[in-house]
């Protein structure tokens, strides 16, 4: 389905005018920008309560915790993987890890990420969920 959005204009409520166009301006701009949102212009960043966060990784035990400043500065509810990239291999992981963290002060801190080759580089995507 295409959104198809008519404009609001005073011709059509002439006996409105007098307070109907500062309303219209506004639904007006909110339709243009809900048209424009669902013309694949709508972002995980910009318009969801979560953050995209990518890093290069040496799995090393001596590398842990990985630390970083939460975008949104309150407790992430969750964090996922969107992929995991194996440098060294040159290959996409197929293998599903876990990871454990904690949120402390708007600092992420990364203890462990089980299931990565030791002492591969990685490209690791993650999506830091937000409630």
């Amino acid at each position: 389905m295409r959104l198809r959005p008519a404009k609001l204009t005073l011709e059509d409520f002439q006996a409105q005018k007098d307070w109907i166009g500062p309303l219209f301006q506004v639904l007006n701009g909110f339709t243009e920008d809900i048209v424009t949102a669902f013309a694949n212009r709508l972002s995980v960043e910009d318009n969801l309560q979560q953050e995209i966060r990518e890093i290069k990784w040496i799995n090393s035990t001596t590398n842990y915790p990985l630390k970083f400043k939460a975008k949104l500065g309150t407790n992430p509810q969750g964090m996922t993987f969107i992929y995991l990239f194996n440098n060294t291999l040159g290959e996409y992981s197929t293998q599903t890890p876990t990871v454990v963290w904690s949120y402390e002060s708007g600092i992420i801190s990364i203890s462990n990420i089980s299931g990565l080759t030791s002492a591969s580089t990685y490209t690791i995507r993650l999506l830091v969920i937000y409630g």
